[in-house]
């Protein structure tokens, strides 16, 4: 019944006059095994070859050969594909030398959108992370980017800033980003940070919108099978990860699911028109069954600075995720 459905064609404006897709395509896959790559290579190709048009992707994925050899390989014009990538924190110095080494792996003239993966940086050696205040800022990596802008770089854009690192962001920029690709879910719905954004000329990009696994919380896990998303997704006669994804679309946010499974593929493109009483559901799911960030839960990116546990040297106060009272602000 769920493979009735069209596949979404909807696109949004970006402020430099382009269109980005509805939907697009996660590639992260925490492996870098051949068979691994074997296969997300193949599941690009079948989403190209099934309507997807936007390919997401990232240096700190270590996928980026794989994305550009099954985007060549795909038979898709390059020019009706939307490829951005991000460039980690040990590259903030230098966005450039980013650029260039991106556009090595993935073997494409050139990038749609690029962005800045975290407003934090790193050293050059990706062994010392630097504080909020400590050079180069995120300011200072933004000025650099927008020299960057051209024909192999088409935009650029920013990953996981909030309305206090915008807010300083812009104060300065010359481009304002196209893009803040930023983890959104039911759980952290961002009700605050998606309008203020739109009211900029920022689009929205929202990761792990189903939950990012119950690798991060088990409570993350219930964003695909508690009873009361259950029930949504039988009333619109398709599964919970697209009941999902089509409430984040229908606020006008883009969304970038990946899947191992390729009918799973095919079913997350073909999005629902969910009533308002779904909607509010949704939208307050993060009061009424649990509120919860998956980034606080990424011990990878876990850093322990002046005795106390930091994300990549940042707390939550320095993202802007919090107040000093611990209250969420996004």
């Amino acid at each position: 019944m769920a493979f009735a459905r069209e596949v979404c064609l909807k696109t949004f404006p970006l402020n430099n006059g382009t269109h980005i897709p509805a939907v697009g395509l996660g590639t992260w896959q925490g492996s870098g095994s051949q068979v691994d790559n074997d296969k997300l290579r193949d599941s690009i190709i079948h989403a190209l070859g099934n309507g997807y048009r936007l390919i997401d992707t990232a240096q700190y994925y270590f996928v980026e050969d794989v994305v550009g050899e099954a985007v060549r390989a795909s038979g898709i014009p390059r020019s009706e594909i939307t490829v951005i990538t991000k460039f980690w924190s040990d590259w903030h110095h230098d966005p450039a030398a980013a650029l260039e080494k991106s556009l090595d792996a993935l073997g494409l003239e050139y990038i749609d959108i690029f962005l800045m993966h975290w407003p934090c940086a790193s050293t050059p050696d990706n062994k010392g992370v630097l504080r909020i205040d400590e050079s180069p800022t995120f300011v200072e990596t933004w000025k650099k980017m927008e020299a960057c802008v051209g024909d192999r770089c088409r935009a650029i854009g920013v990953s996981n800033f909030t309305q206090k690192t915008l807010d300083t962001l812009l104060a300065e920029a010359t481009i304002v980003p196209v893009v803040n690709q930023v983890e959104l879910h039911a759980f952290n719905p961002n009700h605050r940070l998606v309008p203020y954004c739109q009211e900029k000329g920022i689009h929205v990009m929202s990761w792990s919108t189903m939950g990012g696994g119950a690798e991060h919380s088990s409570r993350l896990g219930q964003i695909l099978t508690h009873p009361v998303f259950q029930e949504i997704a039988e009333r619109h006669a398709c599964s919970t990860g697209v009941v999902s994804l089509s409430w984040a679309v229908q606020r006008g946010i883009t969304v970038i699911p990946k899947s191992s499974s390729l009918d799973r593929l095919d079913e997350n493109i073909r999005l629902v028109t969910l009533d308002d009483t779904a909607m509010g559901v949704l939208d307050n799911a993060h009061r009424t069954i649990a509120q919860e960030r998956i980034a606080d839960n990424i011990r990878a990116m876990k850093r322990v600075v002046d005795g106390k546990e930091t994300l990549l040297g940042w707390t939550a106060q320095d993202f802007g995720w919090e107040d000093a009272e611990g209250n969420w602000l996004t």
